[in-house]
C-alpha cells in the first residue's frame, strides 16, 4: 500500500527551487547536477543522483540532489533508502520548501511502515509526529515562488500538505490505539483536503468503529469504496472488509 503525498504536488514545489540552481565550482559538478534533472526514468536520476553524491560531497546542490533521490525512491516505493535520503536532505537544505516536501513524505511514510512489534515502534511514531507537526508550522509561511501557480492554486496546495500532516498524524494515533485522538486529527485531514485519500478515509473509518460507532464508520467505509478503495497488493479493499466489519 502507498499512501505517500503526490510526487507531482511535490515535485511542483521543487521546479521552481531547481530553476534558480545554486552556484557550481566546476563544468563536471554542473553537469552531473543536470543529469539528474535531465533523467529519463526514476533508475536512471538514482545512478546520476548516487554518483553526484559521491563524486561532489561539497556541493551547494547536495540538498537537492538528496532530495530528488528521496522522491526517486519514494517513487519506487522504497521506504529505506526514501528515509536515507530525506534525512540527508534536511542535513543539507536551508530550503523551506524542500524541508516541507520532506517533512510531508516522511511523516507519512514511517508509520505506515512502523508494526506493531517493532522494537523501535515509539521511537518511529514519534520522529514521525514531530515531523508532520513541524511541517505544520512552516506550510502556512510557505511563498509562492513560481509566479505561474495562481493564488487559488498554491492555497490550495497549501491546503493540502496541511491535510497530509494531519493524516500522518492520525495514524501515528492509530498506531498507538489511541482512536480518539486518531478521529480528530483524520476528521481535520478530510476538512482540509480537496480531495480526500482513501487511505484517509479507511484510517478514519477504522479509528471510528474501534471505537464503537458503527453507523459512521460503514458511511466513511462506504465514500472509501466510492472513492475507489484502499486495496492491498492481493486486491483486497480493507474498506470493503472495514464495513463488512462494522456491520456485525
Amino acid at each position: 500500500m502507498k499512501c505517500f503525498f503526490s510526487l507531482a504536488a511535490l515535485l511542483a514545489v521543487l521546479a521552481p527551487i531547481l530553476a534558480a540552481q545554486p552556484q557550481f565550482k566546476t563544468q563536471e559538478e554542473f553537469d552531473g547536477f543536470v543529469a539528474i534533472q535531465n533523467a529519463a526514468s526514476l533508475d536512471e536520476r538514482i545512478e546520476a543522483g548516487t554518483a553526484f553524491m559521491a563524486n561532489f560531497p561539497d556541493s551547494d546542490a547536495k540538498g537537492l540532489a538528496a532530495y530528488m533521490l528521496m522522491l526517486s525512491y519514494q517513487g519506487k516505493n522504497d521506504f529505506e533508502n526514501m528515509m536515507i535520503y530525506g534525512d540527508e536532505t534536511l542535513a543539507a537544505t536551508t530550503d523551506p520548501g524542500v524541508t516541507v516536501g520532506v517533512l510531508v513524505s516522511l511523516s507519512n511514510a514511517i508509520p505506515n511502515r512502523t508494526r506493531e512489534f517493532d522494537l523501535d515502534k515509539e521511537e518511529k511514531l514519534s520522529k514521525a509526529e514531530d515531523y508532520a507537526k513541524r511541517a505544520i508550522t512552516m506550510i502556512p509561511m510557505l511563498q509562492k515562488v513560481d509566479p505561474n501557480l495562481s493564488d487559488d492554486d498554491w492555497l490550495m496546495t497549501k491546503k493540502n500538505f496541511m491535510s497530509q500532516c494531519h493524516e500522518s498524524i492520525g495514524l501515528v494515533a492509530v498506531k498507538r490505539q489511541d482512536f480518539p485522538a486518531a478521529e480528530e486529527s483524520l476528521r481535520k485531514s478530510l476538512d482540509l483536503s480537496t480531495d480526500p485519500l482513501p487511505s484517509t478515509l479507511y484510517n478514519l473509518g477504522l479509528a471510528l468503529h474501534r471505537q464503537g460507532k458503527k453507523d459512521e464508520a460503514i458511511n466513511i467505509a462506504d465514500r472509501c469504496m466510492t472513492a475507489g478503495g484502499y486495496k492491498l497488493a492481493d486486491g483486497t479493499d480493507l474498506c470493503s472488509k472495514l464495513k463488512v466489519d462494522a456491520g456485525r
